[in-house]
């Protein structure tokens, strides 16, 4: 049987002055940017000294009054001039030391970014995940606020993202909800996938979505899209369980249906030895 062109697939607070050393965040977006077998992009000293200097400047903006979102956003926006990507799908505005480097990023990019400083200035805020967005929720200091990094760190309200980024009624639970460190690990993993699959780098996007899974369990686009490249490279019951996962998550994916429908077909056919 011909195979068919699948559909692949394609979130209290503490003195927000207060210095966290670790850096757990960016030290975990730099360790898959080295399984993504990009050494240049993950240099953890140099990467980590710059941090820390950005830190360091919002710390002193927070000294003469300013607070700690704006400190932080006039800090990336307008100090530095970091400015988004919204054309490419290359993974260095994806992983974290290239985004510094470059001081240019996706929504994820600069999303993990203002995340891992968030972290180290001791203030509390979340990824969160939209059909198609990424974008950050600043519990606190102050009023809670959504952070639209691909607006220089506008506050949007929740109406906003809805519109243009719709979550649709009875679709799945961890649309426009906070996420944790782990699931925007996962996050990152699934836009590793994405390009290696956009790469055909198969066997590539298919640990990297393995990696997004394991991360972030509940993620259904993860399940999808790796069951579509388990499909691609002919495993097929492996596929029929990713996609099992990824519909009893959302059943409501795009291309999902399809997609199980042609492997339903391919495994009849299989069965009967033709």
């Amino acid at each position: 049987m011909k195979r068919r062109a699948l559909l692949l697939l394609g979130a209290t607070a503490a003195c927000w002055g207060s210095r966290r050393q670790d850096w757990s965040l960016a030290r975990a977006a730099a360790s898959i940017a080295r399984a993504a077998q990009a050494p240049a992009e993950a240099d953890p000293a140099g990467f980590l000294d710059q941090l820390e200097a950005m830190a360091a400047q919002a710390r002193r903006l927070g000294a003469h009054g300013a607070d700690a979102s704006g400190a932080l956003v006039r800090v990336l926006f307008e100090e530095l001039g970091f400015v988004r990507e919204v054309d490419s799908t290359d993974l260095s505005f994806v992983f974290l030391p290239s985004v510094l480097r470059q001081r240019r990023g996706s929504c994820v990019g600069l999303g993990t970014l203002y995340l891992a400083l968030a972290e180290a200035l001791g203030f509390a805020a979340s990824g969160v995940l939209r059909p198609g967005h990424f974008y950050v929720h600043q519990q606190g200091p102050g009023s809670p606020r959504n952070v639209e990094l691909l607006r220089r760190g506008e506050a949007m309200s929740d109406d906003w993202y809805q519109g243009r980024f719709p979550v649709p009624v009875g679709t799945a639970a961890y649309y426009a909800r906070p996420l944790t460190t782990e699931q925007v690990l996962g996050v990152i993993e699934y836009n590793v996938g994405n390009e290696r699959r956009r790469q055909q780098r198969h066997a590539e996007a298919e640990a990297a979505y393995a990696r997004a899974v394991r991360l972030f369990p509940t993620f259904a686009e993860a399940h999808s899209s790796l069951g579509a490249i388990e499909h691609l490279l002919g495993k097929l019951s492996s596929a029929s369980a990713s996609y099992g996962a990824a519909r009893e998550l959302n059943a409501a994916l795009p291309g999902l249906d399809a997609n199980i429908a042609l492997l339903a077909a391919e495994l009849r056919t299989s069965s009967m030895g033709l």
